[in-house]
C-alpha cells in the first residue's frame, strides 16, 4: 500500500514537472519557473493525499500542506521566488507525510479490527463452551433425579407399624377364715383383708 502511494505521488509530481517543462522556453527555467514547478508538484501531492483519504486519516498534515502551498503561491505573486520555492517544498513534504500517516493509520485500524474480531470469536467460543457445560450438568442432574425416582418407585413397601397393647387384670382373692373355739364358748373370727392379684397381659398386633 505504501509503495503504491509513493508511486502515485511520484507520478503526480512528474506529471506536473513535465507539464511545465513541455515548452522549449521552460527547458531551462529560472527561479520563477522553478517556484511554479515546485508549487505544481506540491499541489499534485496534496490532491493525491485527498484521493487516498488523507483528509480523514491525517487531516492535520493536509492542513499544513495546503497552508504551505498557499504561502508559496502568495510569495510567488509578490515576486519572492526563493521563498515560494521553499514553501512549495514544505507543502510537498507535508503532503508526503499526510499520505504516509494516512496509510499507517489505516493499517492500524485494520489490525485493530482484526484483533477485535478474533477477541469476539474467542468470547463466543467460551460462551458456547460454558453453555455446553451447563447443559451437561443439567442432564446429569436430571439423570440422577430420574434414577432416584425409579429407585423409590421400585422399592418394596415399608412394613406396617407394630401396635402393642398392655392390659392389667385385677383379681380379688378372698383370704381364708380361721375359727377358734375356747372354753368360754367365745368364738373369735379373724378376717383378713382380701388380697388383690394383678395380671398384666401384653398383646402385640402387627398389620400385614
Amino acid at each position: 500500500m505504501i509503495h503504491r502511494l509513493k508511486l502515485l505521488t511520484t507520478a503526480a509530481g512528474m506529471s506536473a514537472l513535465l507539464a511545465l517543462s513541455a515548452s522549449p522556453a521552460l527547458a531551462d527555467p529560472g527561479k520563477a519557473e522553478q517556484a511554479r514547478i515546485a508549487i505544481a508538484a506540491a499541489r499534485a501531492k496534496i490532491d493525491a493525499g485527498n484521493r487516498v483519504g488523507a483528509n480523514g486519516q491525517a487531516p492535520e498534515m493536509q492542513v499544513r500542506a495546503r497552508a504551505a502551498l498557499a504561502s508559496a503561491e502568495e510569495a510567488l505573486d509578490k515576486g519572492h521566488k526563493d521563498e515560494a520555492i521553499a514553501d512549495a517544498k514544505h507543502a510537498g513534504e507535508f503532503a508526503d507525510l499526510a499520505i504516509s500517516t494516512a496509510d499507517h493509520r489505516k493499517a492500524e485500524q485494520a489490525q485493530g479490527a482484526q484483533m477485535n474480531a478474533e477477541a469476539s470469536a474467542d468470547a463466543a467460543q467460551r460462551a458456547a463452551a460454558d453453555a455446553n457445560a451447563r447443559a451437561d450438568n443439567a442432564q446429569q442432574t436430571a439423570a440422577v433425579a430420574t434414577a432416584q425416582a425409579d429407585a423409590l418407585r421400585n422399592a418394596p413397601p415399608a412394613p406396617a407399624p407394630t401396635t402393642t397393647t398392655v392390659a392389667t387384670v385385677e383379681k380379688v382373692v378372698a383370704p381364708a377364715t380361721t375359727v377358734r373355739h375356747t372354753t368360754r364358748k367365745v368364738i373369735k373370727k379373724s378376717v383378713a383383708t382380701p388380697a388383690v392379684e394383678k395380671t398384666t397381659v401384653t398383646t402385640t398386633t402387627q398389620a400385614n
